[in-house]
């Protein structure tokens, strides 16, 4: 699969932080985080069933995005980006959205996840959840620091920052994480559902 993008890692995490605290801080005032979104989307147990990624994948990128974010899996990762990407690309939350990336957002995330478990696999022999903590962080910062060797998903520097971005949106832009950051809450629209719930991230 051939990327449109090039790689700029430290630009691009730099980015990324900026625009996730941004974001999370007008949400504070405005109550635009995810939670703002649920009146148009569609939780179900069996909602990533349209998302194109098997279970494995999606159980993949909740251990990806708890390596970036901690408590990015325990939030619902996997069924956050299964229902994302089950949706138009116009509608969705996920953060490639901003980004203008002009090709398949399935075929990103999904070329992204085989590039890094590949690389997993090329350094550990094992795959990318079956590392211990260490050998995950090894990983990340050889992502992170651009494009390693014989990567062949989306642009390195740009998977990880998207793949940080999504995660720190997911735990910190709902409810109890914008006042987990000492911040108010202050929703002009109140969330028909509370996210992440007590159902293992999915609303009740």
């Amino acid at each position: 699969m051939n990327h449109p993008r090039g790689n700029d890692a430290s630009a691009l995490e730099d980015l990324a932080l900026n625009n996730v605290m941004r974001r999370t801080m007008l949400k504070s005032g405005f109550g635009l985080g995810l939670s703002a979104f649920a009146p148009k989307l569609t939780w179900a147990a069996d909602s990533n069933d349209d998302s194109g990624l098997s279970p494995g994948m999606l159980t993949l990128w909740a251990q990806w995005q708890d390596a970036l974010v901690p408590g990015a899996a325990a939030a619902g990762a996997a069924m956050y980006l299964g229902t994302q990407l089950a949706l138009p690309r116009d509608h969705n939350s996920l953060f490639l959205r901003y980004m203008d990336w002009p090709g398949s957002y399935h075929d990103f995330y999904r070329d992204g996840l085989n590039a890094l478990d590949t690389l997993s696999r090329a350094r550990f022999g094992r795959t990318f959840p079956e590392l211990d903590k260490l050998a995950r962080a090894t990983v990340v910062n050889e992502i992170s620091a651009g494009q390693p060797a014989n990567w062949s998903g989306p642009p390195a520097g740009l998977f990880y920052f998207v793949s940080k971005a999504d995660a720190a949106d997911l735990v910190f832009g709902t409810v109890a994480g914008i006042q987990g950051l000492g911040l108010d809450y202050r929703a002009h629209i109140e969330p028909h559902a509370e996210w992440p719930s007590t159902r293992g991230g999915l609303p009740a």
